[in-house]
């Protein structure tokens, strides 16, 4: 199967279930994303008092929002290769269920190590957000929709990463850090209840015939070069997103709440840009397009960062990661689903997951201990401008195999 699958083939091989509530259930897998990113982003804009509540350094509060991912990528392994056996709408009520109760367990404990444990735990949930939410996405909606939808999922991330920014400093502010954290279970809460209103089930996929023999996906080379694009382009952004807060604060002297303000304009470019990335996705040839031009755009934006030396170059910067996440994120899961076969979709976008999110594992833990060790920012930014670039020529090599074997075949198997 091609990068770029034909809407009229793939139409013709697929069944696409009727929703009553199209924009009602996208909104809702929005939702899940939304509460995905604001359980993994709620702790980096208050990294100083969680610092004075543990008793740890900033490699140990580093550790905090690594649990998080380390844990969401562990189980995403699992998700990956066994959530095509689930129904998908029941993942999502648990992953909701669980946010809230080891959420809660977070906000309220002093101890360090059960305050690692809720962390990790966490992130488990969030793979039972993500991966489920990716393929309802896919398989509700016809191909000519996808890019749309899943754009509009991925605003949901941005809107729940530059929400926790935000509300969890403002509200620490005031009710303390506890009462800071309780609003992350309450969000959980309020959308595992209109789920179970609301939800549709996901459809079930035919069996494969004799006729569809099945390549299995680890036996594929772009597979594993999907993997490896996945890994290092998070690792180098989360590079950023992770400790912009705390170089801010440490920098230009930034109160927790201003920084987390300040740094959330990424989610926010993130969440306007998602939706428009995901038309331009939907036109022919439009995934690779969308993927190659936000690998450029992440590529400049860390350069950027190297030479930086004002606050209002940092804050362009912001803007350009969060452009470049929305053409990277959602639309490297179609460019990469829509390439194997459909009932492979929930493996495939969560195995690429796991790889994105132990790439973000290790910005927390591997960046938080070179400031301990006495790193630099500057350090940061020029690791994630070599990583960034790594990641745009491999993702150039891949879709130019690709338009050698369009162009190779006869014209009449070419994707229309």
């Amino acid at each position: 199967m091609g990068g770029e699958r034909g809407w009229a083939l793939a139409a013709a091989a697929e069944t696409i279930p009727v929703l009553r509530h199209k924009w009602t259930t996208v909104a809702l897998l929005a939702a899940m994303l939304i509460v995905h990113n604001a359980q993994r982003m709620g702790v980096v804009t208050v990294f100083d008092p969680l610092r004075a509540r543990f008793g740890t350094d900033y490699g140990g509060v580093g550790t905090l929002f690594s649990a998080y991912v380390f844990g969401y990528a562990i189980f995403q392994s699992v998700v990956g290769l066994f959530g095509d056996r689930f129904n998908a709408k029941w993942l999502l009520l648990a992953g909701l269920t669980l946010s809230a109760a080891f959420s809660t367990v977070f906000a309220g404990t002093h101890s360090y190590a059960v305050a690692l444990v809720s962390r990790f735990l966490l992130g488990t949930t969030g793979a039972l957000l993500y991966t489920p939410a990716f393929k309802m996405g896919i398989t509700l909606f016809a191909p000519r929709e996808r890019g749309r939808v899943l754009g509009i999922l991925q605003a949901g991330a941005g809107i729940g990463s530059s929400g926790a920014m935000i509300a969890v400093p403002f509200f620490a502010a005031r009710l303390g850090l506890t009462g800071g954290f309780l609003t992350l279970p309450a969000v959980a809460v309020a959308v595992l209840l209109l789920a179970l209103l609301v939800l549709p089930d996901a459809p079930a996929l035919p069996a494969p015939s004799r006729a569809e023999p099945s390549i299995g996906v680890v036996r594929r080379p772009d597979f594993w070069q999907l993997l490896t694009i996945s890994l290092v382009g998070m690792l180098a952004a989360y590079g950023l997103l992770t400790w912009l807060p705390t170089f801010l604060t440490h920098t230009f002297g930034y109160s927790t709440v201003k920084a987390g303000t300040f740094s959330s304009v990424s989610n926010i470019a993130l969440l306007i840009a998602a939706p428009l990335v995901g038309i331009a996705a939907d036109l022919p040839h439009g995934r690779a397009g969308v993927v190659l031009g936000g690998s450029t755009l992440a590529a400049v934006s860390f350069a950027l960062m190297i030479v930086s030396g004002n606050v209002g170059l940092v804050l362009g910067v912001a803007v350009l990661i969060g452009i470049s996440l929305s053409a990277t994120t959602a639309p490297m899961m179609l460019f990469a689903g829509e390439r194997f076969d459909r009932r492979q979709t929930a493996r495939v976008v969560g195995l690429m997951s796991m790889a994105a999110q132990f790439g973000a594992t290790l910005a927390g833990t591997l960046f938080g201990v070179l400031l301990a060790r006495g790193g630099s920012f500057r350090m940061i930014w020029i690791a994630c401008a070599v990583l960034a670039v790594i990641r745009l020529a491999m993702l150039a090599n891949l879709v130019r195999h690709d338009r050698a074997a369009h162009a190779a075949r006869p014209l009449a198997m070419r994707d229309v």
